[in-house]
């Protein structure tokens, strides 16, 4: 953290995380921005679209308020309920894992 003219200014949020946060605390803001990235797909597809909550809501086939839960990032979709969404919406889905293995 560093002062500039009397504000404080943060930086790097996830430098801040991994010099603050438990392990625990880290997963939790990991999934967090994944949820946030899924929720902000949806919603711009929905604003492109023209499309109200109710409309895409009807267009997945499932309830206004899933939509909401969604879209506000309150909601962890498994995988398949994801797979669903990108082929009703016409999205390829694909999941990537990434790691480092030892022999």
């Amino acid at each position: 953290m560093e002062i500039i003219d009397n504000k404080f200014e943060l930086g790097d949020t996830w430098k801040l995380i991994d010099g603050l946060a438990d392990e625990s605390t880290k997963e939790m803001f990991e999934l967090d921005e994944i949820l946030y990235e899924i929720s902000m797909k949806i919603y711009e597809f929905r604003l492109k679209n023209d499309l109200t909550q109710k409309q895409l809501a009807e267009k997945l086939e499932i309830k206004q308020s899933m939509v909401s839960k969604l879209e506000s990032g309150q909601y962890n979709p498994s995988i398949e309920q994801l797979w669903k969404i990108s082929k009703k919406l016409g999205w390829n889905f694909k999941v990537h894992l990434f790691g480092i293995f030892k022999s």
